[in-house]
C-alpha cells in the first residue's frame, strides 16, 4: 500500500509541475497593458517541409517577433522519435524567448509526450494540467488543458489557460467542451484568459457551450487556418466576466507567418481597466 501511494503522488506531481522558469522580473509599468498569443505550432514542423524537418527556431522568432506576456501552445512534442528524443519542446521554446513554460501531456505518442503549453514572462505561481476525455481512445484521441496561476506587478492574480480540442466529431468536441468548462468553472472568481485550439467555427453549436462562460468582445473573429490563405476560424483567445471586469480589449488579430506552421499566431492585446 506504501508503495502504491508513493507512486500515486509522483504521478500527480510530475504532471501538475512540469515547468520551470528562463524568464525576466516584469517590471511595475508592463501590468498597463498584457500582449497574450495563442499558436498551434504543428509540432514545429513547417507544412513546406512535410513531417521530415524540424525547424524549432522559426517558431521561438514568431514568438520574439510578437514580445507576448503569455503564450498557449497547442501541438507541442516532448522527449519524442518524431521530433527528437533529447528535445522538451516546451522547455526549448522558454528558453529560446527567455520566458517560464509549464507543459500539459495529453497522450503517447512516438515513443514521448504530445499535448500543450504554456509560456509565461510572469513566474508561474501554480499549475495544473488535466486530460480532455474521449469514449473510445481507438477512435478519439485524448487531448488537454493547461491551467497556470500568475501575479502582475500590480499584486493581482489571473488564470491564464491552454487548450486543444477533437479535430474529427463534434460528439467528441462536446464531451470535451463541458468537461473544459466543468473544470473553468473553478476558477470563476478569477480573471481567466485562455487561448484554445477549438477546431471548430464560431457558427458551431457547441460554441453556445463555451459562450456561457467564456466570450471576446469583438464583431469579427480573425481566420487562423490555414496559415496559407486561411478559410476557417478554429483558434480563439476568449475571457471570462472576471476578465472583462478587469480589462479592455485593445487588439484581436492575426499575425501574417506562413512558414513556421500551419495555424496562423492569434494576438490579443489587453488593457489595465
Amino acid at each position: 500500500m506504501y508503495i502504491i501511494i508513493k507512486l500515486i503522488t509522483f504521478i500527480i506531481f510530475s504532471y501538475t509541475s512540469n515547468s520551470n522558469s528562463f524568464a525576466s522580473p516584469i517590471s511595475a509599468t508592463d501590468v498597463d497593458k498584457i500582449v497574450i498569443l495563442s499558436y498551434n505550432i504543428r509540432i514545429a514542423h513547417p507544412p513546406s517541409k512535410g513531417w521530415d524537418e524540424i525547424d524549432l527556431p522559426a517558431v521561438a522568432k514568431v514568438i520574439k517577433q510578437a514580445n507576448p506576456d503569455l503564450v498557449s501552445l497547442q501541438e507541442v512534442d516532448v522527449f519524442t522519435k518524431r521530433s527528437g528524443k533529447d528535445v522538451h519542446q516546451a522547455k526549448e521554446l522558454a528558453r529560446m524567448t527567455n520566458m517560464n513554460y509549464f507543459f500539459a501531456k495529453a497522450v503517447d505518442r512516438s515513443g514521448g509526450d504530445y499535448g500543450i503549453a504554456i509560456l509565461s514572462r510572469y513566474p508561474i505561481q501554480e499549475a495544473k494540467g488535466y486530460r480532455l476525455p474521449v469514449r473510445d481512445t481507438t477512435k478519439n484521441e485524448i487531448r488537454a488543458l493547461a491551467v497556470i496561476q500568475v501575479q502582475l506587478s500590480s499584486g493581482e492574480n489571473i488564470i491564464f489557460c491552454s487548450a486543444h480540442l477533437d479535430h474529427l466529431s463534434d460528439e467528441i468536441r462536446l464531451l470535451q467542451t463541458q468537461k473544459m468548462m466543468e473544470i473553468l468553472d473553478k476558477y470563476e472568481s478569477f480573471p481567466l484568459i485562455i487561448g484554445a485550439d477549438l477546431n471548430m467555427t464560431p457558427e458551431n453549436d457547441i460554441m453556445d457551450t463555451v459562450k456561457k462562460q467564456l466570450k471576446i468582445d469583438i464583431k469579427n473573429f480573425p481566420l487562423t487556418f490555414p496559415a496559407v490563405d486561411p478559410k476557417r476560424t478554429i483558434d480563439y483567445i476568449l475571457l471570462n466576466n472576471a476578465a472583462y471586469e478587469n480589462f479592455n480589449v485593445v487588439e484581436y488579430t492575426t499575425i501574417n507567418e506562413t512558414y513556421a506552421s500551419d495555424h496562423l499566431p492569434l494576438k490579443l492585446v489587453l488593457s489595465k481597466k
